[in-house]
């Protein structure tokens, strides 16, 4: 399945390493700033689980299932583009 996740760290100056590199770890796409998209067979609970180890206990995470495949977008990445016109995804 494909998930839309986007998250917003409040601390100043943060770090935002620790969570791209997790991301990266579940082969995730980074299409613009704090937004991400990834093809999972987990749930949105357990991406949302995975990304708390990475963040503060004041920042804030969401995760959502991109369904059907019905998406548009304007001047996004083009590999982002094909990443997710790929015959391959799990829509």
């Amino acid at each position: 399945m494909i998930y839309l996740i986007t998250y917003d760290l409040h601390q100043a100056g943060r770090d935002y390493q620790p969570v791209n590199d997790l991301l990266a770890r579940l082969s995730a796409v980074h299409p613009m700033g704090s937004t991400w998209i990834v093809d999972s067979t987990s749930t949105s609970s357990e991406i949302r689980d995975a990304l708390r180890s990475a963040v503060d206990s004041n920042d804030e995470i969401f995760v959502t299932r991109l369904w059907p495949q019905d998406w548009a977008s304007f001047n996004m990445d083009a590999s982002t583009v094909a990443w997710l016109n790929s015959s391959s995804r799990n829509w």
